[in-house]
């Protein structure tokens, strides 16, 4: 939160100098008193400034309102994390997971763990965690422990195919991606929401062609030139 005060005290003295002498710009009446209220005259204020015309110095306000906005409902679950619901403790740690704040993510997901070990979903988000800050044994744990709490969790066996391909485990990764599929619609989650198809299609189109598998590799390749000629991913491959 350093940044952003030293943020919100560029923005007071910047637009606290074009506003009038009687009058605190509704940003500033905001950063002096966060209320609700506030946050809803500041934003109908300033989309009202590019309501007509691209306002850039308006947006800027906008989005920095919006960031502060967010940084304080998220002090307010951070400090009353022990009155959250796993499900709300699980829906907070995926806030700061999209947020790349990944050490705090992990420490959510691993009281979502604890409260409710047989619950799939929040040590699949914990292997993701792990995964984009580059830890990859502890990806694979959290994957592997996924998958052991719900067999048919799809989307899990596709990060870990990733994770493991990541780790240059390409026979490995290939064999996740492979048993994975077998419970492609099988699973409580719709698997087109999860994964994005073509991806996992590039996915296994690499791992094919690590594992030397290239007719299987040539057969993907079609399936994928298919569904989408113009994907920008198909100049790079061999055909």
């Amino acid at each position: 939160m350093k940044k952003l005060l030293v943020l919100s005290l560029i923005l007071i003295l910047t637009f606290g100098a074009t506003a009038s002498a009687k009058e605190k710009s509704t940003f500033r009446i905001y950063l002096d008193d966060k209320t609700s209220e506030n946050f809803m005259k500041a934003f109908e204020d300033y989309e009202g400034q590019r309501a007509d015309t691209m306002n850039y110095q308006a947006t800027i306000v906008l989005a920095y309102l919006n960031l502060l906005e967010l940084e304080k409902n998220l002090d307010i679950l951070g400090d009353n994390i022990d009155d959250l619901k796993s499900k709300h403790k699980f829906q907070y740690g995926n806030i700061l997971l999209e947020l790349g704040r990944y050490d705090e993510a992990i420490e959510i997901y691993e009281m979502c763990n604890k409260d409710t070990p047989k619950w799939s979903c929040p040590w699949r988000h914990r292997g993701e965690a792990y995964w984009k800050k580059g830890d990859y044994g502890m990806a694979v744990m959290a994957l592997e422990k996924s998958i052991e709490t719900r067999e048919t969790h799809y989307d899990a066996y596709v990060m870990l195919a990733e994770v493991l391909r990541d780790m240059g485990k390409y026979e490995k990764a290939l064999e996740t991606l492979e048993l994975g599929l077998t419970y492609y619609g099988k699973d409580i989650e719709d698997p087109e929401e999860e994964v994005n198809t073509l991806d996992m299609y590039f996915l296994r189109l690499d791992l094919l062609q690590k594992n030397g598998e290239m007719e299987k590799y040539k057969e993907q390749l079609a399936k994928i030139k298919e569904m989408a000629p113009e994907d920008e991913r198909l100049k790079d491959l061999a055909f």
